[in-house]
C-alpha cells in the first residue's frame, strides 16, 4: 500500500496496520485510512483496495466468532466498561483501588501494572466494570479502542499530546483525570484549568489526588457513568414493588427493546403495559411497545 501524499494520521495508521498482530487492530487501522484516504479519482483505486481488506477481515472475524475460536480471552465486557490508561507512575492503579476499594499493587517504580486488573465500583445502583491496563507503551492496543469509556490519567500537561500517539484510534468517550492535584498550589491548579479549558477543550476533565475527598470521589463515578449512552429501566409486578438493580439499555430503547431482552419473542405475548417514571405522562400510564424509555422509568407488563 502507497502513503504517498497521504496524511500524518494515514501513514500512522499504515505502519501500525503493518506491525499489528491480530485482526481486530489490523481493522481498526484500515478504518482510519479508509477515512484519512483522499476522496478523488486517483485513489479510487487505492480507496476500494482498503475496503475490500477490511471486509475480508470482518468476514474472517465473524466466521472465528461463529466457530467459537475469537474474540478477547480472559474479559467478559459488561454493559458498562471503562478502561484507565495513562504513562507509568501517574497514578491509574491508586485510582483503581480508590474507585473498586481493592488493594491492586501500587509503587513509585515504573511499570507496576503489568497485566490487567479487573474490577467494579457502582455508582447509585448501576454496576461499572473497569480495568487498569499496562502503562504507555505496553497497553493493551484492542482494549483501548474497544472500550466505551477512557480515562486518561496524566500528572502533567505534556502528557496529553504525548498520550493522544497512543489513543488517536479509540472511539471510547474519553475523560482525562488530571491526578495528584494535592501537589498543585491553587495558582497552579488555576492555569491548569484554564490550559486544559482553552487548548484541550475536547475533553472532559477533572481534578483528582489520592487524598480527594468521598463527595470528589462520588463526583468522579458521576462524571463516568454520564459518559456511557445507557438508561436504567426497572421491571415490577402488578401490586409489588419494583427490582433493586435495573436493567441496562441503549439511550431510546423502547418498551419492545426492555421486554425482548428479559425474553426474546416475549413482546409478542404481551397484552397490557404500564409506566412510572420520567417518561410516562402520570404514574401509571398504559403505553405502547413502540414507548420511548428514560433513565429510572418503571415497567410492568402483562402477557398472554
Amino acid at each position: 500500500m502507497a502513503s504517498t501524499n497521504q496524511s500524518p494520521f494515514y501513514q500512522k495508521a499504515e505502519i501500525e496496520y503493518l506491525n499489528a498482530t491480530s485482526d481486530e487492530e489490523k481493522m481498526a487501522c484500515l478504518e482510519i485510512m479508509i477515512r484519512e484516504c483522499p476522496k478523488h479519482k486517483s485513489s479510487e483505486n487505492m480507496l476500494s483496495n482498503l475496503k475490500n481488506r477490511l471486509r475480508k477481515l470482518k468476514e474472517d472475524v465473524e466466521k472465528r466468532k461463529s466457530a467459537g475460536k475469537g474474540g478477547q480471552q480472559g474479559i467478559k465486557k459488561t454493559e458498562m466498561q471503562c478502561v484507565l490508561a495513562g504513562f507509568a507512575n501517574t497514578g491509574k492503579t491508586t485510582i483503581f483501588n480508590t474507585l473498586t476499594q481493592l488493594k491492586s499493587k501500587t509503587s513509585p517504580h515504573p511499570f507496576t501494572t503489568d497485566k490487567h486488573c479487573l474490577g467494579t465500583f457502582k455508582f447509585e445502583d448501576a454496576k461499572i466494570q473497569i480495568i487498569d491496563m499496562p502503562s504507555f507503551p505496553n497497553h493493551d492496543k484492542s482494549l483501548l479502542n474497544s472500550t466505551d469509556t477512557l480515562l486518561l490519567v496524566i500528572d502533567n500537561l505534556e502528557q496529553i499530546p504525548k498520550s493522544e500517539e497512543f489513543i488517536y484510534r479509540t472511539n471510547a468517550k474519553i475523560i482525562l483525570i488530571y491526578n495528584k492535584k494535592d501537589l498543585l498550589s491553587e495558582n497552579e491548579k488555576r492555569k491548569v484549568d484554564a490550559t486544559l479549558k482553552s487548548k484541550f477543550k475536547k475533553f472532559d476533565f477533572i481534578f483528582f489526588s489520592k487524598s480527594s475527598s468521598s463527595l470528589e470521589i462520588l463526583e468522579l463515578k458521576k462524571k463516568i457513568f454520564l459518559s456511557f449512552p445507557i438508561v436504567r429501566i426497572y421491571t415490577k409486578e402488578p401490586k409489588k414493588d419494583p427490582t433493586k438493580d435495573p436493567m441496562i439499555m441503549k439511550e431510546n430503547s423502547t418498551l419492545k427493546d426492555a421486554i425482548e431482552k428479559i425474553r426474546k419473542g416475549m413482546s409478542q405475548k404481551v397484552r397490557r403495559s404500564r409506566i412510572w417514571g420520567p417518561s410516562s405522562k402520570f404514574g401509571g400510564q398504559v403505553i405502547g411497545l413502540d414507548h420511548i424509555l428514560k433513565d429510572k422509568d418503571i415497567i410492568e407488563f402483562k402477557t398472554e
